[in-house]
């Protein structure tokens, strides 16, 4: 009877103690792919040069220490892995920076982040097929201001 007591005793505290625990999530660290600057207009993932036919692709330029921004959303994350440049000649499906702050209803001239990285050229675009997460960063007045959007692409 004193060993069953002890027993339950040791498996009640072990699953208190999991159940205190407030990340239960497993992160594994992913190798980020380079961002794909189309057009000096529009920004997506590496993958979709899979899908452009290579008649159309007029130049390519890799910067594999390039940066999409200077300003990061937050300063000690890791750079990512390069810029491919590309000048095509293919019809794609984007998004305005204007269209996007304004579908999450925020002022239209509101900052937007790519994988953490400012977006400076308020004229660039984002390419739908690319956007994998949508994050609303809300303001605190100590790193952010305004409310901004960080986009995902993969």
């Amino acid at each position: 009877m004193k060993t069953l007591l002890t027993s339950l005793l040791f498996i009640i505290i072990g699953i208190t103690a999991y159940g205190q625990k407030q990340d239960n999530k497993i992160h594994i660290v992913k190798n980020e792919k380079p961002i794909l600057i189309i057009n000096n207009e529009i920004i997506a993932s590496a993958d979709i040069l899979n899908k452009i036919p290579a008649e159309n692709i007029l130049k390519l330029d890799v910067l594999k220490e390039s940066e999409l921004s200077s300003i990061k959303l937050f300063s000690t994350e890791k750079p990512n892995n390069g810029i491919i440049k590309v000048d095509i000649n293919f019809k794609l499906n984007v998004k305005t920076q204007k269209e996007l702050n304004m579908f999450f209803g925020l002022d239209e001239s509101n900052n937007i982040y790519v994988n953490r990285y400012l977006i400076e050229d308020k004229r660039q675009s984002i390419l739908t097929e690319s956007i994998t997460k949508i994050e609303l960063i809300k303001a605190d007045n100590i790193f952010l201001k305004k409310a901004s959007l960080n986009i995902t692409i993969e």
